[in-house]
C-alpha cells in the first residue's frame, strides 16, 4: 500500500523587512523592496542602492559640503536620471572620481539600509519588480553582509544607552551637571549640541551637519548617557535586535531607566553594605577587571561621601555589580584606570 504523499508547507510569510530581503536575495530578484522607512533596490539578489529619510543621501552630502551645488545636482537628475546613469554622469564630468563615488555610495547605502532593516513599525511592505534606481550601477552589497552590519550597529547603540525614543525625538540640550569623572564633549558632539534647538531630530541634524543618520544617532545617545540631553520620559519598550534571533536564542528585556530616576540597588552592593567587614573582593568570572569606583584606592579604604557613578543615570550593566577595586596588584590596577578612560571617552 502507497504511502499518501507529504503536504508541502506553503512559503512562509516574512514578518520582517531583514526576512523579505532574505527571500528576495534567495530569488535573485531585480527590483525595489520599499516600506515606511525607506526602500532597497536589488540588482539579482544583490542591494545594490538603499534610502530613508532617517539618513543623508548622496546629493545631501555632496550639497551640503560644497561638492555640487544644488543647480548641478538638479541638471543632472533632469538629464541623467530617468536613463537610471547619474553616476556615470558625475564621473564623466569629473565631479567625482570612480573611487570618491564608491566610497560615498556605499557609505550612504549602509547608513540608510541600517534604519529601513531595524523598522519595527509593522507598516505595509511592497516590492517593486524591475525598478531601477536614479543613480545607476556603481556596487553592490550581499544581504547577509548588510544584516550582520546592521545587527551590529543595533547592539552597538543598546551599549551606549538603550533608550529608543532618542532616536526619533526632538534633541533637547539640558544645562550640564559638572561631574569629575566625565570629560567634556569633544568638537565633533559640541557642535551637534551647538545646533540642537528643541525642534530638530537626529534626522534633522544630520542632514544640517552632512553626517551619516546613523553617526548622529549614536552620538546623541552618548550624549544622553554623559546627561547633556533631555531623553523623552514616557515608557520606553525593550530594545530589541535589528534582525529577529532564532527562537533558540532568548533575549532577555532590557529596561531603560530615565535620566534622573533612582537606580535599583544592586543586591551585591546591599549584602556587602550589612557586613561588619568586608573581605577582599574575589576576581570576576572569567578573569575580568574590577569596576573601578571613583574614590577607591589600593589599600581597599572605601570612600566616605557619595561615589559619582561611572555613566550619567546610566541602567546598571552587568560589570556595575562587581565590587570595587580593593586588591594591592599594581597591574590590575593600571589595567583599571586604563579601562576606565577608555570608557569615559565613548
Amino acid at each position: 500500500m502507497n504511502a499518501a504523499p507529504a503536504a508541502v508547507r506553503p512559503p512562509a510569510t516574512p514578518q520582517t523587512p531583514g526576512e523579505a530581503l532574505g527571500l528576495l536575495a534567495a530569488r535573485r530578484a531585480t527590483g525595489a523592496l520599499c516600506g515606511p522607512l525607506g526602500s532597497l533596490h536589488l540588482v539579482d539578489g544583490q542591494v545594490a542602492h538603499a534610502d530613508s529619510p532617517r539618513a543623508p543621501g548622496l546629493a545631501e552630502l555632496l550639497t551640503g559640503c560644497g561638492r555640487i551645488t544644488p543647480g548641478q545636482w538638479a541638471e543632472l537628475l533632469r538629464l541623467d536620471g530617468p536613463r537610471a546613469r547619474v553616476g556615470e554622469a558625475l564621473v564623466e564630468r569629473r565631479l567625482l572620481t570612480r573611487g570618491e563615488l564608491e566610497l560615498g555610495h556605499l557609505g550612504t547605502l549602509f547608513d540608510a539600509a541600517f534604519f529601513v532593516l531595524a523598522d519595527r513599525t509593522g507598516g505595509v511592505w511592497r516590492f517593486e519588480s524591475d525598478a531601477r534606481h536614479w543613480l545607476g550601477p556603481v556596487a553592490t552589497v550581499d544581504p547577509g553582509r548588510l544584516r550582520r552590519e546592521v545587527e551590529r550597529r543595533g547592539r552597538l547603540l543598546e551599549r551606549i544607552w538603550p533608550w529608543p525614543q532618542l532616536d526619533t525625538a526632538p534633541v533637547r540640550p539640558v544645562v550640564p551637571v559638572p561631574r569629575p569623572s566625565h570629560r567634556p564633549p569633544g568638537r565633533r558632539r559640541r557642535e551637534l549640541l551647538d545646533h540642537a534647538d528643541g525642534r530638530r531630530t537626529p534626522a534633522d541634524l544630520a542632514r544640517l551637519l552632512g553626517r551619516s543618520g546613523f553617526g548622529v544617532t549614536a552620538d546623541v545617545r552618548r550624549l544622553a548617557a554623559a546627561g547633556l540631553l533631555d531623553a523623552p520620559r514616557h515608557a520606553a519598550p525593550a530594545v530589541a535586535p535589528a534582525v529577529a534571533p532564532s527562537a533558540a536564542t532568548p533575549v532577555a528585556p532590557v529596561t531603560p531607566v530615565a535620566p534622573g530616576a533612582p537606580r535599583p540597588a544592586a543586591p551585591v552592593a546591599e549584602a556587602e553594605a550589612s557586613a561588619p567587614e568586608a573581605p577582599a573582593p574575589a576576581r570576576p568570572p572569567g578573569g575580568g577587571l574590577h569596576r573601578r569606583v571613583p574614590g577607591a584606592t589600593l589599600t581597599g579604604a572605601t570612600p566616605s561621601g557619595p561615589v559619582a557613578p561611572t555613566r550619567s543615570d546610566r541602567p546598571p550593566t552587568t560589570a556595575a555589580a562587581h565590587p570595587p577595586l580593593a586588591v594591592p596588584d599594581p597591574d590590575i590596577a593600571l589595567l583599571t584606570r586604563v579601562r576606565t578612560l577608555l570608557e569615559a571617552r565613548l
